[in-house]
């Protein structure tokens, strides 16, 4: 009987054993490394050093967004970005929106981002617009909402009616409100969250506030037009209202509001209204015409329609910015105070020599 070898493993197993486990240690670093590069280093352009905003139309395709991210100089590795895209199925899963992208991300929490759909909504910021222009241009620059569907809709005979509007005073339908919008809100989710901050705005409360003032919903948000302009101090809106309702109660005043010549003359960088502005023949000069114009000058934030509602009582009709240009006024009962005020006011100009 033969006996079996007790020696073991031939050398020539041994060798090919040794090659096949050497081999996988090289593969599994190959697979590490690609891992590593593809996935989880990081692949933002390092010249990006604060969180940046992307946005993605809706009907994009995969080739759209590469391209996008290409263009913005966001990625760092194109080629790594479209490897993990594929293992991570996102050619097929493109969702439109406005995303955050952090400095020093890698692919997979990027490509994770992007599938997830998850939008950064915008607070819109549209309070002080002058025209329906002006709103529509600056809400398209922030949402994928169409301008020109914007300016159709308002000037549209059956938005008018149904709000009780005309075209002088249609963009008192607006409210520069805070509230929340994503990207990919259409001009009819838009139109439409207007009518909703509108209505929430003017519940049974304040279209009292407004009846007892004698003022219809479109008059008080004209009169909150001139405040906006007047000021941007919260605090102070409720004093100046007070003063511009005195002027509108009292028999033979105008209100004398500078903000409606520099909306009559069309010129928004003014800073200054002098005597030759005040002869613009304009239903929007307040100096020539009694009563509120025709219509807004901008469209107000919320906080200045409030300011109209609840007034601050008092006697004052006139009112000069304070010398110190800290943004507030001084207000005063009479002319003669108002004159003392203002040539504190014009001898700080002087002295500046702001002109």
């Amino acid at each position: 009987m033969t006996k079996k070898s007790n020696k073991g493993l031939s050398s020539k197993t041994k060798r090919f054993l040794l090659i096949g486990g050497g081999s996988l240690v090289i593969l599994g670093g190959i697979l590490a490394y690609v891992g590593y590069t593809n996935f989880i280093a990081a692949n933002i352009n390092p010249a990006i050093k604060k969180d940046t905003y992307i946005f993605i139309k809706t009907g994009s395709t995969y080739d759209d967004v590469k391209k996008m991210l290409i263009e913005k100089n966001i990625l760092l590795n194109s080629s790594s970005f479209d490897f993990a895209s594929t293992l991570m199925s996102y050619k097929s899963n493109i969702h439109p929106g406005r995303y955050l992208v952090r400095p020093h991300s890698n692919n997979k929490n990027l490509i994770r981002l992007l599938k997830s759909g998850v939008q950064i909504p915008y607070k819109l910021s549209f309070s002080g617009v002058h025209s329906k222009f002006d709103l529509a241009g600056k809400i398209s620059q922030q949402l994928e909402t169409d301008s020109a569907a914007i300016i159709k809709t308002v000037d549209s005979e059956f938005f008018k009616s149904k709000n009780g509007l005309d075209s002088a005073d249609v963009l008192t339908f607006f409210i520069a409100d805070t509230t929340a919008f994503y990207y990919t809100t259409n001009t009819t989710q838009f139109m439409d969250d207007m009518k909703k901050i509108s209505d929430n705005f003017w519940n049974e409360e304040n279209r009292s506030k407004a009846k007892a003032l004698g003022l219809t919903q479109a008059q008080v948000s004209i009169l909150a037009s001139i405040i906006e302009k007047e000021t941007s101090k919260d605090s102070e809106k409720p004093m100046v209202a007070g003063l511009y309702i005195n002027r509108l109660k009292k028999k033979g005043w105008k209100l004398e509001a500078d903000p409606t010549v520099i909306f009559a003359l069309g010129d928004f960088t003014k800073q200054r209204v002098y005597n030759t502005d005040l002869e613009v023949n304009s239903p929007y000069n307040t100096y020539k015409y009694e009563g509120l114009p025709p219509g807004p000058i901008c469209i107000p934030s919320a906080s200045s329609i409030a300011a109209v509602l609840n007034y601050a009582h008092h006697d004052y009709m006139y009112m000069c910015a304070k010398e110190d240009f800290s943004g507030y006024h001084n207000f005063a009962k009479t002319l003669a105070e108002h004159k003392l005020n203002a040539k504190r006011y014009y001898a700080e100009l002087k002295r500046r020599n702001i002109h």
